[in-house]
């Protein structure tokens, strides 16, 4: 078995395991007629020349189409931003009865109040980021699905 048969004859030697050689690839010779692009031929039509389109066909074409499946990433983050939403609503309502009412004697720390101030606008832009992501993904595709 000579030393040429382990090398792959496809590819440069240079570039495959157990190479020894310099390490300057080579090139492939390239002939004058291959470096030049060939011309593309040119079809002519008579300006009398009228196509037929079967109607049918292409209604056929359109109702054998499978139908269009729901993303489930989609879905999911549709329902995350609607529950995110929810729960910063709720939060604010509560932050709002708990400052509102002042005769109130729950005793609520410090910490557990600055947590929900921050939770709850946090809550309520992170679901609206969300929704309007999903919306947008909807509105991408919508053009793509008519066509």
């Amino acid at each position: 078995m000579s030393d040429d048969a382990r090398f792959d004859p496809r590819f440069d030697p240079a570039f495959q395991p157990g190479y020894e050689g310099p390490l300057t690839p080579t090139r492939p010779a390239r002939s004058k007629a291959a470096a030049a692009p060939q011309a593309l031929p040119v079809v002519e039509r008579a300006a009398t020349e009228t196509v037929v389109v079967d109607e049918t066909a292409v209604h056929e074409d359109a109702d054998e189409r499978p139908p269009r499946r729901l993303n489930p990433f989609l879905v999911a983050l549709g329902a995350s931003a609607v529950i995110l939403l929810g729960v910063g609503l709720y939060l604010v309502s509560r932050l709002r009865d708990l400052f509102a009412d002042t005769q109130s004697t729950s005793s609520f720390d410090y910490v557990t109040l600055q947590v929900l101030m921050f939770a709850a606008p946090l809550l309520l832009v992170l679901g609206l980021a969300t929704g309007i992501g999903v919306l947008f993904l909807f509105a991408v595709r919508w053009d793509r699905s008519r066509s």
